[in-house]
Formats: C-alpha cells, sequence, structure tokens
C-alpha cells in the first residue's frame, strides 16, 4: 500500500502474488468460507458502474468450527485515499454484518496496526478494543508492529 499500511504483503509487490491471492479468496468465496464486499463509485446501490474506481473492499473469513460457528473475521477493509473519510469504511461494514448475521455469525474480530486510521474507525463502528500485541507484524519498511484487536457482538434487527 502506497501509505505505508500493513497488509499481506511487503514490497516490492509482485502481481502474480496477488492475482494468486484473490483467486484463493474466490474459490473460498464459492466454498462458502469467506464473504467479499466491493464498493464501487457509483451513483445508485444497483446502478451499472460507471467506471472502474474503486472506493474499497471488506472480506469476511467463516473457517469451519464446530465450537465456534457463530464467528466470523473481518479481513481486508481497504478504502481508497482518495475516499476516506467519506461514509466507504461504514458502508462496506454494515454490508458485511448484514451478510454476516444471515450467514449466522454474531461475533466478528478484527485487528488493525496501532497507530493507523482503522484503528480510530472500528470504535465509531461499534467495535469493542480486546487487547494488544507488541511486535505483531512486519511493516513495509521491515519494523516489527504493534496490532491492536477488536471485537462486535451483532444482534438481529427484531432482537434489539
Amino acid at each position: 500500500m502506497q501509505d505505508q499500511t500493513i497488509a499481506t504483503f511487503l514490497p516490492p509487490l509482485e502481481d502474480s502474488k496477488v492475482r494468486k491471492l484473490w483467486e484463493d479468496m474466490a474459490e473460498e468465496v464459492n466454498s462458502g468460507i469467506r464473504f467479499i464486499s466491493i464498493l464501487l463509485n457509483e451513483s445508485e446501490p444497483d446502478a451499472e458502474a460507471k467506471g472502474s474506481e474503486l472506493v474499497g473492499v471488506v472480506t469476511l473469513s467463516m473457517p469451519l468450527s464446530e465450537t465456534g460457528s457463530f464467528r466470523g473475521f473481518v479481513e481486508k477493509l481497504f478504502v481508497s485515499p482518495n475516499y476516506r473519510g467519506r461514509g466507504g469504511s461504514r458502508a462496506l461494514m454494515d454490508h458485511l454484518e448484514t451478510e454476516a448475521l444471515k450467514k449466522g455469525k454474531t461475533l466478528l474480530m478484527i485487528d488493525t496496526e496501532v497507530g493507523s486510521a482503522a484503528e480510530k474507525v472500528y470504535p465509531k463502528l461499534g467495535y469493542k478494543e480486546i487487547g494488544r500485541i507488541p511486535k505483531y507484524a512486519i511493516s513495509p519498511i521491515g519494523d516489527l508492529k504493534e496490532e491492536v484487536f477488536f471485537y462486535k457482538h451483532l444482534q438481529k434487527a427484531n432482537s434489539q
């Protein structure tokens, strides 16, 4: 990422690695263990895209677990710097949470780098901080960064 965000890969970014990651995630969508929401710059929700400008993306991992079938892991919430502060994160997460509930997921977890913009976003979306782990992830410049973890219990609209 241009803004030094910790993501899956370290620089230099190789197209083949990124392509393989998304191909694998597409297979996980087909097998029912992942959900992906993509937000495009369009004027109406069901309108045909007016271009290929990506606002953001978020994925929900739902690994098979008999003892944790109600849990989901929010991964890869990215919003283009051109669209940050304009409701993209909320729109993506609202859609993801609606789909998570449809799939029986009532507990979501997410993590991000301490000091990142996302660290301030998640509490605004109702996520509670669990804790922090120092030296958790390698940054794009090679140093170890602290990670902060959050959770949120979801409720169906009629059960509140």
